[in-house]
């Protein structure tokens, strides 16, 4: 009896065995079929966005043919894995047919009382991916421009001028107009606009402009009235008089210097003093300059809330290298082995072999980033989610830049020279908050803290009520932007014919593709760079370079209106050293680096000539063009990309990869 007894036990403990294991293949397998099954669909939602971009891939876009536009970052290059974190894109699409575009939108009270935004489609969007903190996002704005007269007229996130927006769906808490309208807008450039309207939304026109994209600081040309007080006046201000507007959306701060002996205004620069703008009076008249040039956001409009800690390259943050501190996803890596940070200007190949975009706990190769190491903290936030633009402070787009001289909530630029503490102009709370503290929220999308954050950046302007703590907003909202969860890598790469193949945007600088010891996009560089014995435009060609924009002086990047000219062309003596070169090395400049944009034709075609300039029709060959009109930064053509997603299962114990690679040659 004992002896069957002991055999019954052993045979029981082994089929409770081999039910635990059966019981357990069967959930794995079930874990893994619904993650193949939601990468399905994820793959099948990029592959139709895709397929419906609507503008032309070869730069630039005319604003006037409505095609919107595309634009790829790419940021850092991706890791010694093939991991990246902080690429994205952003693009107008075409719906499929019969599948329209959906999301809110509060109808005015002229029309409605309703408490609530209603639902809309559109056969157009504004459509921006990005990865944050393992997080896929597809934020979708539609593109409306119809629904002008329907939207409720907004001031400064108050409807109506004196009411705010509180969703019954969101227990009636205060929120912004962008928290509910779904819809693809601006501000107006110009008048005041109290007790009016100061949305106006985009049409596909309006965002081949960067400055009228999603989440991008904006830009207003109407400041002064005609006394030269701060007082918008509907005009688009012109005060010397030589019919060219004084603000214009390729100008920026840095970009003027002491006036010139004719007029002309520009900063000097290393070639012996290169002048950028040349407004020449009304003869006749004393040299009148705008008053409010200083608040001119920073050109090419990138988003000044990406990134929290600046790129410390070897000149360290007394004399920093020009190049502009928002393209850094890890600002500096902690080299163990010598107890050091490593910059990347003076040990690329070091840098890139110690960065790690995304690391997890379990099952990842490479370092994880130093709790308590300086600047050494994951610090890409990438866009804000609808969940953070549910804020009363998130001001964009309700706040005009002409009547208030600033930025909206979260837009403001910030000086690419100098590294972000409290306090300091414009506050923190214009940076996007770490995850931690109190955004966390039980029951919420996320219970646990946002690892290697640098924690920069406050909770003020994202739903604090008056006695500090937290609202309802947060904790009762949703995240209906979120698309995939446990993504390790978001990685887009662009197709380079003379490559070839997909690569990131500037690769030569990556010493793993060139075995080169240096990066030679550094100062320093002349173009065109040799390669493998063979001699190519590199800047015309190819994306081996930065695409730096504004470029640096010797980027050797030329007037895209008039090209390059002899030095003297324009008067040895008025103009002794302006040959067309549109560079600038002021330090202070903030610079879009690595990012493939469509690009716009009001920037390559900026006004270049005015009614009289010393006496004479303005332009060639008479003086140099009064603004400088700025090429792509890439001006080759986007053939095709590549988008390759690895996901984690929940157990951390395997990855799937999506490979995703989308033919634009018929967009060319």
């Amino acid at each position: 009896m004992l002896v069957t007894l002991a055999i019954l036990l052993l045979m029981m403990t082994a089929i409770v065995k081999i039910f635990q294991a059966a019981t357990g293949a069967l959930n794995a397998a079930q874990v893994y079929q619904e993650l193949d099954n939601q990468l399905r669909l994820l793959d099948s939602t990029i592959r139709s966005d895709l397929n419906g971009v609507t503008c032309t891939m070869t730069p630039p876009n005319d604003p006037k043919n409505n095609k919107g536009y595309f634009e790829y970052g790419e940021n850092e290059f991706a890791d010694v894995q093939g991991e990246d974190s902080d690429d994205y894109i952003r693009f107008t699409a075409k719906a499929p047919a019969g599948r329209p575009f959906t999301g809110r939108m509060w109808v005015g009270n002229a029309v409605n009382q309703l408490p609530q935004p209603i639902t809309i489609t559109s056969e157009y969007a504004e459509i921006i991916y990005f990865l944050r903190n393992g997080n896929l996002y597809r934020r979708v704005l539609l593109v409306a421009p119809e629904r002008q007269s329907t939207i409720e007229g907004t001031v400064d996130n108050l409807a109506g001028g004196t009411t705010a927006f509180s969703p019954v769906a969101l227990g009636t808490n205060a929120v912004s107009w962008q928290g509910v309208n779904d819809l693809s807008a601006h501000p107006s450039a110009r008048g005041a606009p109290f007790n009016s309207n100061s949305v106006l939304l985009n049409t596909l026109g309006d965002l081949t402009n960067r400055e009228n994209r999603a989440f991008y600081s904006r830009f207003g040309d109407d400041i002064e009235d005609l006394q030269r007080k701060h007082n918008p006046d509907g005009l688009a201000d012109d005060f010397n008089q030589d019919n060219v507007p004084d603000y214009y959306p390729t100008l920026y701060p840095g970009i003027f210097g002491p006036a010139s002996a004719s007029g002309g205004t520009g900063p000097a620069s290393s070639n012996g003093g290169n002048q950028l703008v040349f407004e020449a009076p009304f003869p006749g008249m004393p040299p009148v300059l705008p008053a409010f040039r200083a608040t001119l956001p920073a050109f090419p409009y990138v988003f000044p809330g990406a990134y929290s800690v600046p790129q410390v390259l070897s000149g360290g943050t007394a004399n920093p290298a020009p190049y502009g501190w928002i393209h850094s996803p890890d600002p500096q890596v902690y080299n163990t082995a010598t107890s050091s940070n490593v910059a990347f200007d003076t040990n690329p190949l070091t840098y890139l072999q110690l960065i790690n975009h995304n690391p997890v706990d379990l099952g990842d190769n490479l370092p994880i980033p130093q709790s308590g190491q300086p600047l050494n903290f994951q610090t890409w936030w990438g866009f804000p989610i609808w969940r953070e633009t549910l804020s009363p402070s998130w001001e964009d787009p309700t706040l005009q830049v002409n009547v208030f001289q600033r930025q909206p909530n979260g837009l403001t630029p910030l000086s690419p020279s100098t590294l972000p503490s409290e306090p300091a102009p414009p506050p923190l709370s214009q940076f996007l908050p770490a995850m931690t503290g109190n955004l966390e929220v039980p029951g919420g999308f996320r219970n646990s803290p946002q690892p290697f954050n640098d924690g920069i950046g406050t909770y003020s302007m994202f739903a604090l009520n008056t006695a500090g703590n937290l609202t309802a907003v947060w904790s009762g909202s949703w995240e209906d932007d979120l698309v995939m969860t446990g993504v390790r890598s978001f990685d887009v790469k662009a197709y380079d014919n003379t490559f070839p193949g997909y690569v990131d945007l500037g690769w030569y600088d990556d010493p793993r593709l060139t075995n080169l010891t240096t990066a030679p996009d550094l100062p320093g560089t002349v173009y065109p760079t040799p390669r493998n014995g063979l001699n190519y435009d590199t800047l015309a060609q190819t994306f081996a370079h930065e695409g730096r924009m504004p470029p640096l002086v010797e980027d050797y990047r030329y007037d895209a209106q008039f090209g390059q000219v002899p030095v003297g062309y324009y008067g040895t003596t008025t103009y002794p050293h302006y040959d067309g070169n549109v560079g600038d090395d002021n330090t202070t400049v903030t610079r879009l680096r690595r990012v493939w944009d469509s690009w716009s034709t009001d920037y390559s075609r900026a006004p270049g000539t005015g009614v009289l300039a010393n006496g004479f029709p303005a332009g060639p060959p008479f003086t140099p063009p009064v603004y400088p009109s700025y090429p792509p930064p890439y001006p080759a053509p986007l053939r095709g990309i590549q988008i390759q997603i690895r996901v984690t299962d929940p157990t951390n114990q395997r990855i799937k990869v999506l490979t995703i690679r989308q033919d634009f040659t018929d967009k060319l």
